[in-house]
């Protein structure tokens, strides 16, 4: 079942999996040292005891590099690092320098998954081969398939904009024919889809049925659905 477009409804697709899995590409921040002042409003606090020149001289010192340093306001602070070793040595700075301000906190060190698109603790192993990974996605599509029958509405959509009334109404249908939930307005049409993954596949199905010329692409639909019928309305089209 797929989360229609259109509030209440749900309309049945089938649809095949990919046998494809792509590996687990990771930047330079991927690590990351979580720190959770006890007491609230203490973030500004740390972070700019943090941001002093000589404690930063010593950061890059003993890492070898810059840690990138956030707050998330009220009572965390989040150091970013190029690797568990970093994180480690980030995480025994910290607790150090809050320790000689009468800062007390909870640290907690973790990896950005980029197939789950999660943060989850250093000890979770990213997936390592073609079956992990599978297995990492197929989790996610469920949690997010979950998600969007819950919310009611497709929490992805494929955004297609024709050249013409006539263009939108004949794909509409075939589309419909097909099995997708579709959504029209005069020249625009929304395809829903249920997460990431499906919403790629569909997009790729409806390149090859659309004509020449038809502008698509696909994303989250955000807090509302129908988003480019929004853009739309706004650019008078």
């Amino acid at each position: 079942m797929i989360a229609d477009p259109v509030a209440g409804s749900k309309v049945t697709h089938v649809t095949s999996e990919s046998s494809e899995a792509s590996g687990a590409v990771t930047d330079s921040n991927d690590w990351r040292v979580t720190v959770r002042l006890s007491q609230a409003g203490h973030a500004k606090q740390a972070l700019d005891a943090l941001s002093e020149p000589q404690v930063e001289a010593e950061v890059h010192s003993r890492l070898g590099g810059k840690v990138v340093m956030g707050s998330g306001g009220g009572s965390e602070l989040f150091l970013y690092t190029h690797s568990h070793d970093a994180a480690e040595a980030a995480q025994q700075s910290v607790r150090e320098l809050l320790a000689s301000h009468d800062l007390t906190a909870e640290l907690s060190v973790d990896r950005w998954h980029p197939v789950a698109e999660e943060w989850e603790p250093a000890g979770v192993p990213l997936p390592a081969d073609e079956a992990a990974i599978h297995a990492e996605r197929a989790q996610v599509d469920a949690e997010e398939t979950s998600e969007s029958l819950a919310w009611g509405h497709a929490l992805y959509e494929v955004r297609v904009q024709l050249a013409s009334h006539h263009e939108s109404v004949a794909l509409a249908e075939q589309l419909r024919s097909q099995g997708y939930p579709v959504a029209r307005r005069w020249r625009f049409l929304v395809v829903g889809a249920n997460n990431a993954d499906q919403a790629a596949e569909f997009e790729a199905a409806i390149r090859e049925l659309a004509p020449a010329g038809a502008q698509i692409s696909s994303g989250e639909v955000g807090a509302t659905p129908f988003t480019a019928f929004e853009l739309a309305a706004n650019s008078g089209l």
